[in-house]
């Protein structure tokens, strides 16, 4: 009880000066005028960026889209002059770089001279981005330049979805023509699939006609086989057919010599007739064999043509032919002329008499058969080499026969795999005209709207819900300056109010410090609730409790002052100066403007155990959180700070009022 009285007695004491009233007034409005100057200044900064002048360069020349001019640039400017974002200034490019210079302007921002050129590539294959310049100078001011750059960023974002916004719109123009286009598709697949079928039923005619080929090809095949047999019987004939014409050759030599014989030696007639009747029975065996081949000729050669009649334009087989006709006329003329030579032999051995009479029918028949021996030689010349080209072609028309077969059967293969692949490609088209069609009544059903093409240029929208309600940045940052400015304000009180020792009283080290605790309390309390009116109804500020505030700002206020009366008692007037460098500490390490994750990790685990960290999360429920489990806690740290330090500086000031051993021994 005493301690109060004498803190009362010191503030009347004070309040009876006028520099004490000066000074106690200052004390206790100091803390509104620190908060009100920062908070004033800096209460809503985002709220007037529009005022930031920026610069602004236009040096696009424009370019040519689908045969229509096309000035970005232009374009760009009209949104900047719409928009409040900034204090935009269209100038030259000299102005801009004296204004940024002389800090006129925080910003310049240049349109590039191709900046429509290309904006216009979009579409192309190799398309190139459009740029906009800006600069800034950091260095006259770092917040304003961030300010300007984020403005940019969101420009930049507002011509990029405007820029995509007039290409969607010429997108969804064009797809009535592509809706079309994929209509006149459909009917042409339509078309393809009715042409398919078509050709599957001329492919099965076909079909069936490499089948009678393949046939055919296998007769033809079986016929060469048959002809190659007879060919061999063919072959042997003509050989007996050329053997016996060279004896006959011979034998009419023979009796050509003889009849000469005979007319110019009649007298050596019986010996020549005799050698003449050796000679004919010769010339009989050899008519024989003539005649026999000459049949067999005959016979082989009309039998091969009744079973080839394709040879009838044959022409070398045709000389074979004639010949073989040539030789059995011959052949019979030769019978015939020995027939009657053996009549007349007969009638020259019955009565030589008439030799001579039969010599002159005799040379001119001979006269005959020489002739058609003759042709029967020449003939058979003939026929052998004709025979011999007629075995080269018949070998080449076995060969053609069996590759005629061979390459039938791989055409059979082919059609039967493009009639696989014909009813593929059927169903293939058919299934293609459907989804042509459903493809072009999906796209005609696409109708262009202002919705939609703003969808497409900016198809995310970005829902901010926030947690709690911060109306601008002061009302932001209120917690850390007004914890700022409640520990100002102790510092102040302990340079202007008496917290030393007394000089003039004797009194226990209890009262003493209980005393400095009731004056700085006073001041502590006064200075919460000044501070508190003015916020509340200066800065007209809705918390969420009002005496939740009062009471959280006067908790802070006190623990304040004990931590710096509690230093001034340990350490005097250097108590003082910690109380300073504990203030620029939790400046530092709170997170009142910055999280502290941002800051150095050292400082941020040591500030989060100072009283300033306790300060600014409760002062945040109390304005604009709200939870009141959390601003208990956060109290209730505050009040073991203020109990702990007020234990500490209640001891410390109970040691130094001990009374010393030389003054009790005086006292005695």
């Amino acid at each position: 009880m005493k301690g109060l009285k004498l803190g009362f007695f010191d503030i009347k004491r004070m309040w009876q000066h006028i520099h004490g009233r000066i000074a106690l007034i200052f004390l206790l409005i100091i803390p509104v005028v620190y908060a009100a100057l920062f908070l004033g200044g800096y209460w809503d900064p985002y709220g007037h960026i529009e005022d930031l002048p920026v610069a602004v360069v236009n040096q696009d020349d424009g370019a040519t889209m689908d045969g229509e001019e096309m000035h970005a640039g232009n374009d760009f400017i009209k949104e900047l002059k719409k928009s409040k974002a900034l204090d935009f200034d269209f100038v030259s490019e000299e102005k801009a770089e004296a204004g940024l210079d002389d800090g006129k302007y925080y910003m310049k921002v240049t349109i590039p001279k191709d900046f429509s050129e290309k904006v216009t590539t979009l579409m192309d294959d190799k398309p190139k981005q459009a740029e906009l310049t800006y600069e800034v100078n950091p260095g006259k001011n770092f917040v304003a330049a961030q300010i300007s750059s984020s403005a940019m960023e969101e420009m930049k974002s507002k011509l990029a979805s405007s820029i995509t916004k007039s290409y969607a719109d010429s997108v969804f123009t064009s797809f009535h023509e592509v809706a079309a286009g994929l209509q006149d598709a459909g009917d042409g697949a339509g078309d393809l699939h009715e042409g398919i079928t078509d050709e599957q039923s001329g492919l099965k005619d076909l079909q069936n006609g490499i089948g009678d080929v393949n046939s055919g090809a296998s007769d033809l095949a079986d016929g060469t086989e048959q002809l190659a047999a007879a060919h061999g019987k063919l072959a042997d004939g003509i050989g007996s057919l050329h053997t016996g014409a060279s004896d006959l050759a011979s034998g009419l030599g023979q009796l050509d010599d003889g009849a000469a014989t005979l007319k110019s030696n009649t007298d050596k007639i019986a010996d020549g007739l005799s050698d003449w009747n050796k000679q004919s029975e010769k010339l009989s065996e050899s008519q024989d064999s003539f005649t026999s081949g000459s049949e067999d000729l005959s016979d082989l050669i009309a039998s091969y043509m009744k079973e080839h009649p394709e040879l009838k334009d044959d022409k070398t087989f045709q000389q074979i032919a004639a010949a073989s006709e040539q030789l059995a006329d011959s052949s019979a003329k030769l019978a015939d002329g020995q027939q009657q030579l053996g009549e007349g032999a007969d009638k020259l051995a019955s009565s030589e008499e008439k030799i001579a009479d039969g010599m002159d029918s005799f040379s001119e028949k001979f006269g005959s058969a020489v002739s058609g021996a003759n042709k029967l030689a020449s003939g058979a010349s003939d026929l052998d080499s004709g025979f011999a080209d007629y075995t080269e072609g018949f070998g080449s028309v076995q060969s053609g026969a069996a590759q005629l077969a061979a390459g039938t059967g791989k055409l059979s293969d082919g059609a039967t795999q493009l009639g696989d692949g014909m009813t593929k490609l059927s169903d293939g088209s058919d299934e293609l005209a459907t989804s042509l069609q459903d493809a072009a009544d999906k796209t005609a059903d696409i109708q262009s709207s202002d919705a939609l093409t703003t969808m497409f240029a900016d198809p995310v929208k970005l829902t901010e819900k926030q947690l709690s309600d911060v109306p601008n940045y002061g009302v932001g940052i209120a917690p850390y300056f007004l914890s700022l400015a409640l520990f100002v304000g102790g510092l102040m009180a302990a340079n202007i109010l008496p917290l030393g020792r007394r000089q003039d009283m004797q009194v226990s080290g209890t009262v003493q410090f209980f005393s400095k605790l009731t004056l700085v309390y006073v001041v502590a309390i006064v200075q919460a609730v000044i501070l508190d009116l003015i916020f509340l109804f200066g800065f007209q500020v809705d918390v969420k409790s009002i005496p939740l505030f009062f009471l959280s700002s006067i908790i802070v206020s006190m623990t304040v002052m004990t931590i710096i009366l509690t230093l001034v008692t340990l350490f005097g007037n250097l108590g003082k100066l910690l109380a300073i460098v504990l203030l620029v500490l939790q400046l530092a390490t709170c997170g009142g403007t910055f999280p502290s994750e941002l800051t150095v990790s050292a400082l941020a685990s040591v500030g989060k155990y100072l009283p300033m960290a306790h300060s600014l999360h409760s002062l945040q429920e109390a304005i604009t959180l709200g939870d009141w489990s959390i601003l208990g806690n956060q109290l209730v740290d505050l009040l073991i700070y203020l109990v702990v330090v007020g234990v500490i500086g209640w001891i410390v000031s109970h040691l130094q009022h001990r009374p010393k051993k030389e003054d009790e021994l005086e006292a005695a």
